[in-house]
């Protein structure tokens, strides 16, 4: 008897197969009992997928910093190149200004050198290049800008030089009047600035303000025809065999970041 009540539920499971296979009977059932079984089994499958969605939340999270900490890695590197170039375009403007100068370096050799520090007080005004003796440099030898002369070299040591500026008080240059060719001597004040004044010049001689001074080679260590400074003041006083003038440098101090050394 109990055999029979567990085989008549399998004939009659084995009877809709075979009548739903070949006769598809049960085809207008099957999508209402899927319907109506949906919710169970989204029920069923629902730990898993909150289980799933926050393993992602938190997969796509580090993802999310890991990118967002190499796009500022690949930023940083790209600013870093930037300034980079934009230091060597602006080096590049620099060393083109002192080969566009308003004066040429005939048949010279020269050196061209970085300014690594600036020392001036009212008595003592000089600049520290970036090379020294083991780089060919001497005492002795001038050093130009763009513009004109900025001093000559007083001290050495195989890693770096000291030049004594022009507007140093100590500092004295043969100089001659650019538009008539009036001689003089000029030296630096002693002052906190780089102005210098021109000497042995007489009242009655045609100095004008903006006229350009250059360094003059008679009895001087300076070689001929650089320029110095711009007239910014001419006064004459009585009594006095010589006019005060007065000069401006060529070369803004500021300005500067690259000298040439002349070797020879």
């Amino acid at each position: 008897m109990k055999f029979f009540k567990l085989f008549i539920p399998v004939i009659i499971a084995i009877l809709l197969i075979l009548s739903d296979y070949k006769f598809s009977y049960l085809n207008y059932l099957r999508q209402p009992i899927a319907t109506l079984i949906s919710p169970i089994y989204m029920m069923v499958n629902l730990p898993s997928k909150i289980y799933i969605w926050i393993d992602e939340q938190g997969t796509s999270k580090d993802q999310l910093i890991r990118n967002n900490n190499n796009l500022h890695r690949k930023l940083l590197k790209l600013k870093a190149k930037l300034q980079t170039y934009n230091a060597l375009t602006l080096e590049n403007k620099k060393l083109q200004a002192l080969l566009d100068s308003s004066y040429t370096v005939k048949q010279q050799n020269f050196i061209l050198a970085r300014i690594s520090a600036l020392s001036q007080s009212r008595l003592k005004k000089q600049i520290i290049i970036d090379k020294g003796s083991s780089n060919g440099i001497k005492v002795g030898q001038v050093a130009l800008s763009a513009k004109g002369i900025i001093g000559q070299v007083s001290r050495t040591t195989p890693l770096y030089s000291t030049i004594l500026m022009v507007s140093d008080p100590t500092q004295h240059v043969p100089v001659k009047n650019e538009r008539n060719s009036i001689r003089g001597i000029s030296r630096g004040v002693a002052e906190n600035n780089h102005l210098l004044n021109v000497e042995f010049i007489e009242p009655n001689l045609d100095v004008k303000v903006g006229d350009i001074f250059l360094s003059s080679s008679i009895g001087s260590k300076f070689p001929n025809g650089y320029p110095l400074g711009t007239v910014i003041r001419v006064e004459k006083h009585q009594n006095e065999p010589f006019l005060h003038i007065q000069l401006k440098p060529t070369q803004a101090l500021e300005q500067l970041e690259f000298v040439i050394i002349v070797t020879d």
